[in-house]
């Protein structure tokens, strides 16, 4: 099932209806200075939408809270509550799912273990991020996956182009297409996403840096990877895989690697590998949660190879920042406290390593929203995609 305007189209709406209703479709309240800014459209052409679609039933008028001088400030909205979003996301370490709302309202997040290959597993823990919402599969409009590898993202359903890559038992469940099995427990259409890229979304869009043009997101704890958000949208790349920092290449004699490469950069530089060298160092197994619980403590010992890592990591950041200029350079942060003192090594790279200039503009920190920033990224995937659709909320209105 395929989610586009042109249903809109067809149901008579004039191109600025569809906008307006576009931009409201997240459930958000706005003012028409606020939509007739984020639309870059006149206002009476805005304020006559809004009057069409008010009459149509379509979106509903709201006194301001705020005491002003003059003629106070009145807030839009669509007159029925858009759907819900349910999202998975499937890695090495296990599964999280969720339910969040368009305007990127966290209902529901729920972590397991489970063996994303069997589809039980995975269902069963979507199951309990519904009833956890409070919310049944008839009250979801569509479902986001995040998965490792390359952006599977399209409008429509398409044909896996993974071949014999490894990535497939990510995407594969029991030898069917992770979307089908999803699509057909909720009855509703899916849409893919590679798992950093919703994080980098996330964070660009409702986190610290919401608003600046040009963010790289790096993600650690379970691999070497990274998203990059330009306009507040996804930039993909020609491959959809722009970002991924793991596998720059370091040593023309290292590992081969899973994408077929020798020598990337992850092999070397990577949470895993930081663990297993502490590992050996300390004759101990060692977690990122207790990576994060060093770090909050102040133990100089980890917080020293943490940011060595750190610094490690940010002299080919450093490279980054020279090619994209970006105003933001965001860590992980689900690995804690420690991803605080990784940001700090980075910073110390990338000002020994970039053009002051560029260096100096460029804001490095860690994550702000954590797990979260997964199930929000997948909300501003719906928005920024245009992926709702608008008119199904005319239809909820006049039921």
């Amino acid at each position: 099932m395929s989610i586009t305007s042109d249903a809109a189209h067809d149901s008579g709406l004039t191109g600025t209806e569809q906008a307006v209703l576009r931009a409201l479709s997240d459930g958000r309240q706005r003012t028409v200075a606020e939509l007739c800014t984020e639309l870059s459209a006149a206002r009476s052409s805005v304020v006559h939408a809004l009057n069409s679609l008010r009459t149509a039933g379509v979106v509903a008028e709201h006194p301001s809270g705020r005491p002003a001088r003059g003629r106070p400030a009145r807030g839009w909205s669509v007159a029925a509550s858009p759907g819900l979003i349910a999202v998975v996301l499937t890695a090495a370490h296990g599964v999280l799912a969720g339910v969040v709302r368009p305007d990127g309202e966290v209902l529901a997040e729920v972590h397991g273990a489970a063996d994303f290959t069997v589809p039980a597993g995975a269902l069963e823990l979507l199951d309990r991020a519904l009833a956890e919402a409070g919310v049944t599969r008839r009250q979801i409009e569509l479902a986001v996956l995040g998965l490792p590898g390359p952006s599977m993202f399209a409008r429509t359903a398409g044909t896996d182009s993974l071949g014999g890559s490894h990535l497939r038992r990510f995407r594969f469940w029991d030898g069917r297409p992770a979307a089908d099995v999803v699509g057909e427990f909720l009855d509703r259409p899916v849409f893919c996403e590679n798992d950093a890229n919703l994080a980098a979304l996330g964070e660009a869009v409702y986190g610290d840096v919401a608003g600046l043009h040009t963010v790289l997101h790096i993600s650690l704890t379970h691999g070497t990877g990274a998203g990059l958000v330009i306009g507040g949208t996804l930039h993909r790349g020609g491959s959809r895989l722009a970002g991924e920092v793991g596998h720059l290449h370091v040593d023309d004699g290292g590992q081969l690697c899973e994408c077929g490469a020798r020598g990337c950069f992850w092999q070397t530089t990577s949470i895993p590998a930081l663990l297993a060298e502490l590992a050996t160092a300390h004759g101990r197994t060692f977690t990122v949660s207790d990576l994060d619980a060093a770090a909050a403590l102040g133990d100089l010992e980890i917080m020293r190879a943490l940011r060595g890592f750190g610094r490690s990591f940010g002299r080919r950041v450093a490279d980054f920042v020279v090619f994209l200029d970006p105003q933001a350079i965001i860590v992980d942060h689900t690995l804690g406290a420690a991803s605080v003192v990784i940001a700090d090594g980075i910073r110390e790279a990338v000002d020994q390593y970039a053009p002051p200039m560029m260096a100096a503009s460029v804001k490095i920190s860690s994550g702000s929203l954590g797990a979260s920033a997964h199930l929000k990224g997948a909300a501003a995937l719906v928005r920024t995609e245009q992926l709702l659709d608008i008119s199904r909320l005319g239809s909820r209105a006049s039921v």
